[in-house]
């Protein structure tokens, strides 16, 4: 991890919710493997998936059933939703080594929330069942407002509600759009390498204000706002 950021401006952390704050693969998974057998098609590699879950439902999706039509495709996604809904958090989890610096944050008593593209029903029910060791702040979904991320407006949104300035607060994502999103905001910037990423990611493009190759890393960053 290098990097050149003041942490001491920092005063609000935001997450994204797959892949960088919640490793959800495994839930996922599962829902795409009962979609597969529900409709005799062969399963998806996992490591496959994994690479495009921040990519949401729709891509998941499409990776299983190709060459079908739109309304078939339809299908076979309210049937995923469904599944996934119905077993939203049985491998979900803090990713591992986050833990530490989560807990700095509520031990510091510095503010944190989420900011992603999941809709709200399904956000909701997830962090529902989470145990984080200090609430959020704020949660925005994707459907919180009209717009969505790389749009600044849920990020600017989650400042507000934290009552915080955006050049207060750092955003870490694995998504391009995520980087994308907090340099739209104003807000400095960190990619979860050990997200969602394809192997043809590029993420030195994104030109995020840090990388985090391992969540150890994230971790004791956290552990470094005071």
């Amino acid at each position: 991890m290098n990097t050149k950021v003041n942490i001491k401006t920092i005063k609000c952390v935001l997450f994204d919710l797959d892949g960088t704050l919640l490793d959800t693969s495994k839930d996922f998974a599962y829902a795409l493997e009962q979609t597969c057998i529900e409709f005799n098609t062969p399963l998806v590699d996992f490591q496959k998936l994994r690479a495009i879950i921040s990519d949401g439902g729709q891509a998941m999706i499409e990776l299983a059933f190709t060459g079908l039509s739109e309304k078939e495709i339809t299908v076979r996604k309210k049937y995923f939703l469904k599944t996934y809904s119905a077993n939203i958090a049985q491998f979900t989890h803090l990713f591992k080594g986050l833990e530490q610096g989560m807990q700095s944050l509520a031990d510091n008593g510095i503010s944190w929330g989420i900011v992603t593209n999941k809709p709200e029903w399904l956000t909701q029910k997830l962090i529902s069942q989470q145990n984080f060791p200090s609430a959020p702040c704020v949660v925005v979904s994707g459907d919180t407002l009209t717009e969505s991320k790389p749009h600044p407006a849920p990020l600017l949104l989650a400042a507000k509600e934290c009552k915080v300035n955006p050049e207060q607060c750092i955003y870490l994502g694995d998504h391009p759009r995520d980087i994308l999103a907090g340099k739209n905001a104003n807000m400095l910037t960190g990619v979860a390498l050990f997200g969602f990423l394809s192997k043809e990611s590029k993420p030195a493009e994104w030109q995020a204000d840090i990388n985090f190759k391992t969540t150890a890393e994230m971790s004791e960053f956290l552990k470094g706002i005071q």
